[in-house]
């Protein structure tokens, strides 16, 4: 196996060829090429990308209806992939390229091979679940379990963008060369098929009722489908030894995780558009009494027409967002604001937390909203520009930004970091239309 990534920044992916196309005396052989793509490839924001860690943690607003939209929309795209391996086959031009290929199409069409049995006990995978059954129909299985049978996908059409990932996606695989169709099905996908199906499996593991046959699908896949990858890996290094075939090599592979991370983009936009989800009420012990917890000082039985709440009842995924800024920051908020931006992502309805990140002489976006903001200075110094007026601060200082008010932020000389807290939740529950507006850059 290939050593895990270190950082896509420290591996630089070079085709073998100086800029006049002639060959570098000090270019790597084709398997050196592929293993520094893996790196690549490993570090892309598809395979971290923010929709997966909501998933898995449940930082969603209804972490079971997210997943059941995932199955849904998801099908759009596994449903197809005989024929994307049917496309890629099409393009090879080497007879034994085309063989090991067909025996993975195989498998696909009539469930495992006989030499991953052993595999597959090991990881509490029972054969009577998945021999001879077609890796669609064990997704179908997946789905029905959910209640999604032929005639409910038949009344809920998928989504354009699972389409459009579905349809592109072919495309690669059976329009635009070997390089590029084995880039893109092996590099860009069953190379990293593990990584992206982990969280899912979690989420599915902790969200939903979903026996381990009914959700065979992505067990196999997440603990048995390296193997597929390795073929399709040697024959990219194959193909790498031709320099000029590297470049498509990493065009496939990128392709395929770009639109993925498209539709992972979709998919967290639903998921956050969704409404709260009303957590079961704690159970009663025999005698009415409420188990632990602050539920246990509420008593309805006192007073059955008592409007006294009781607590709402979350998971203690949901209770905490861990290493707030270490992972992907919300790429439009930080594209707005100019600078790094990590939302913190816990159920409050209420109140909005975020982390900004300025390099040292980094300044903010010039921009005002009309919800208020208080903002603490965790590492750094500066100042802030609030409505025209100079705001020199330090770390342990607190800033105070009104409603509408124009304000920019900007970093001295060193690394800043500070925590924002507004109030946008809130005016969002009462109904108001809250509005943002980005002053562009030189008209500060």
């Amino acid at each position: 196996m290939i050593d895990k990534p270190v950082s896509s920044r420290t591996h630089m992916i070079h085709d073998g060829r100086t800029h006049n196309g002639i060959p570098s005396p000090t270019a790597p052989g084709g398997r050196e090429f592929i293993q520094r793509l893996e790196l690549e490839v490993n570090e892309h924001r598809a395979v971290h990308h923010p929709y997966l860690e909501a998933l898995s943690k449940g930082r969603l607003p209804d972490p079971a209806g997210a997943l059941r939209d995932y199955a849904h929309q998801y099908f759009a795209y596994s449903t197809n992939f005989q024929r994307y391996l049917t496309a890629t086959i099409s393009q090879l031009d080497t007879p034994e390229h085309r063989r090991v290929l067909l025996a993975n199409l195989l498998e696909e069409a009539h469930g495992v091979s006989p030499d991953e049995a052993e595999l597959m006990r090991k990881h509490g995978i029972e054969l009577e679940w998945v021999e001879n059954v077609p890796h669609p129909v064990l997704y179908q299985r997946y789905l029905k379990a959910l209640g999604m049978d032929e005639a409910w996908l038949r009344a809920h059409p998928f989504c354009d963008e699972a389409v459009q990932w579905s349809q592109l996606f072919l495309l690669c695989c059976g329009s635009l060369g070997a390089a590029v169709a084995v880039g893109a099905m092996g590099i860009g996908t069953e190379l990293v098929v593990r990584q992206l199906y982990t969280p899912v499996l979690e989420a599915i593991q902790t969200y939903l009722d979903v026996s381990s046959r009914d959700r065979v699908f992505f067990d196999l896949h997440q603990k048995i489908d390296d193997e597929h990858g390795e073929v399709l890996l040697r024959i990219a290094e194959e193909l790498a030894e031709d320099p000029a075939q590297r470049s498509l090599l990493r065009t496939g592979a990128l392709m395929a995780l770009n639109l993925r991370a498209a539709f992972y983009d979709s998919m967290l936009w639903r998921a956050r558009a969704m409404p709260q989800a009303h957590r079961p009420r704690t159970e009663t012990l025999p005698g009415g009494k409420v188990p632990g917890g602050s539920a246990g000082f509420v008593d309805p039985t006192c007073n059955p027409d008592s409007l006294e709440p009781r607590p709402e009842q979350l998971e203690p995924g949901e209770l905490i967002h861990r290493q707030v800024g270490h992972g992907s920051a919300a790429e439009a908020f930080s594209r707005s604001r100019g600078h790094p931006v990590h939302e913190v992502a816990l159920p409050s309805r209420t109140m909005s937390f975020s982390i900004g990140k300025l390099a040292p002489g980094q300044e903010t976006s010039n921009h005002r909203h009309a919800y208020e903001s208080l903002i603490y200075i965790l590492q750094g110094s500066g100042w802030s520009v609030i409505e025209g007026r100079r705001v020199e601060w330090n770390r342990g200082d607190a800033l105070y930004v009104p409603p509408w008010n124009w304000h920019q932020h900007f970093a001295g000389n060193e690394n800043t970091v500070y925590l924002t807290g507004t109030n946008l939740p809130l005016l969002n529950q009462l109904g108001q239309s809250v509005v943002r507006q980005e002053q562009p850059q030189g008209n500060h």
